[in-house]
C-alpha cells in the first residue's frame, strides 16, 4: 500500500524450465512472517521472503519483484531439519537472512507446555550465501518478530515468553551474539520493525495474554474476545547493554483491529502514521497524527 492508500495485488509466478516460460505458481503458499530487501545496488527490483508453512515441510519462499510489474517471480524454497518452527524472517542480502524458530517441540501439548512454563528452547537460524543452514543463536523463550537496523548491524528479536526485545551483533560466520536487551512487564512483544531514518523500533504485543489466547482459538467460530494490544517505541541508548528508552505510542482495548500483531511507520507527505496488523484479520488499521508520531 501507497501512501495513497493504493493497494496493489501482486501474482506469484515461477518460471516453468521446459518451456522456458513465466506461469502461475505451483507450490503451496501458507504464509506466516516475511520481509522485503532492497538492495542499493539495484533499486529497481526488490526480494520477498516468505515464511512457508507447506505440508511437505517449512520453508523460506523467496521471490524477485521488478518494481512496476504486478508479479512476484519464484527465485527458490529453502528448508532444513534445523528450519522446523519458523515464525518470521529478515533479509541479509538477495540470498541470506535469519529466522526464528519460535519453539523446539512439535507436539501440539508440548508446544501449549513450552509456552505456558516460557522454556528458553527457541532458537535463530541463518542462511548464509553458501547455501548451508546454521544455528545463529539458541536459548531464547519463544522467539517471535525480527528485524535489522538499516546497516545490518543489528539485529533485533521479539522473546515473546521472556517478554523481551533481544538485540544482537551478527558476526562474519553468522552467528548472533547477544548485546543488550529490554524486559517489559505486562506486555508481550510479538513482532518488531526498524524506522531506518530513525534507528527507532516499533514493538506490537499484547497487554492480555489469555484473552489473546482466547482470540485465537475462538475466532473461526465467533468469540467476544478483544485482545488489547499496544505499539511500544524503543529509542537505543548511548551503550547497547543500557538496552532502550521505552515510550508508549499506542494502546486499544481490543476493538481497533483485534490480537494487533504488526505496526509499521509509513510516511505520508511528510507525517508519519503507523499501519497496523493482525495475522487473524482481513484488514488493516491506520492510525494517523496530525504532526509526526
Amino acid at each position: 500500500m501507497d501512501e495513497n492508500n493504493n493497494i496493489l495485488a501482486l501474482q506469484l509466478v515461477e518460471l516453468d524450465r521446459e518451456s522456458n516460460k513465466v506461469v502461475p505458481f505451483t507450490q503451496e503458499f501458507r504464509v506466516h512472517g516475511f520481509d522485503i530487501y532492497w538492495d542499493s545496488l539495484d533499486p529497481t527490483e526488490l526480494t520477498f521472503m516468505f515464511v512457508n508453512h507447506q505440508r511437505t515441510g517449512d520453508g523460506i519462499s523467496i521471490f524477485r519483484h521488478k518494481i512496476g510489474t504486478k508479479y512476484l517471480q519464484h527465485v527458490k524454497t529453502v528448508k532444513s531439519p534445523l528450519l522446523y518452527a519458523p515464525n518470521d524472517v529478515v533479509a541479509m542480502s538477495r540470498s541470506t537472512f535469519y529466522a526464528t524458530n519460535d519453539m523446539r517441540s512439535t507436539s501440539r501439548i508440548m508446544r501449549q507446555i513450552e509456552i505456558f512454563f516460557g522454556m528458553a528452547w527457541g532458537h535463530i537460524v541463518y542462511y548464509g550465501h553458501e547455501g548451508m543452514f546454521t544455528t545463529a543463536a539458541a536459548g531464547i523463550s519463544y522467539p517471535n518478530g525480527i528485524a535489522r537496523s538499516a546497516d545490518g548491524n543489528t539485529i533485533y528479536v521479539a522473546a515473546s515468553s521472556e517478554p523481551s526485545v533481544n538485540m544482537f551483533r551478527p558476526a562474519s560466520d553468522g552467528t548472533l551474539a547477544l548485546v543488550g536487551k529490554t524486559v517489559f512487564k505486562d506486555f508481550v512483544p510479538d513482532n518488531v520493525s526498524v524506522d531506518t531514518a530513525t534507528g527507532q523500533v516499533l514493538v506490537s504485543g499484547f497487554l492480555n495474554t489469555f484473552e489473546m489466547f482466547r482470540y485465537n482459538h475462538e475466532v473461526l467460530s465467533g468469540t467476544s474476545a478483544r485482545p488489547a494490544a499496544a505499539v511500544r517505541r524503543l529509542r537505543p541508548l548511548a551503550y547497547p547493554r543500557m538496552g532502550f528508552a521505552v515510550e508508549n505510542v499506542l494502546s486499544h482495548d481490543g476493538t481497533l483491529l483485534p490480537a494487533t500483531t504488526m505496526a509499521t511507520l509509513q510516511t505520508k507527505r511528510g507525517v508519519q502514521r503507523i499501519l497496523l496488523g493482525s495475522v487473524m484479520a482481513d484488514h488493516i488499521a491506520i492510525c494517523r497524527a496530525g504532526s509526526r508520531i
